[in-house]
């Protein structure tokens, strides 16, 4: 279970990661990784939901899931205001 951190450690972790991370190789361009399925809106960014959890918990990203349902980091967020978005659509014409 992911322990309780408040929206602005949330927001906290997002200019972390827009300060550290965001620019370097392993990041540039990440939401075209299918790997990632949804990402956090905030104003004009997107941001990796399970990336962004594990820096605000302090716990890896092996140890939890992206998805939606109790504990899970797209609900997690959500529940703490965000909008989660699904990166590219279900049904691609």
């Amino acid at each position: 279970m992911l322990p309780s951190v408040d929206r602005d450690v949330i927001l906290g972790a997002m200019a972390r990661f827009d300060h550290e991370l965001r620019g370097t190789h392993q990041w540039t361009g990440w939401e075209q990784n299918r790997v990632h399925k949804y990402a956090i809106r905030e104003n004009t960014q997107l941001y990796p939901v399970k990336q962004i959890v594990s820096m605000a918990t302090g716990i890896p990203v092996s140890e939890f899931r992206g998805g939606v349902g109790a504990g899970q980091a797209n609900q997690y967020v959500g529940e703490r205001g965000f909008d989660v978005v699904p990166l590219r659509s279900r049904n691609p014409d």
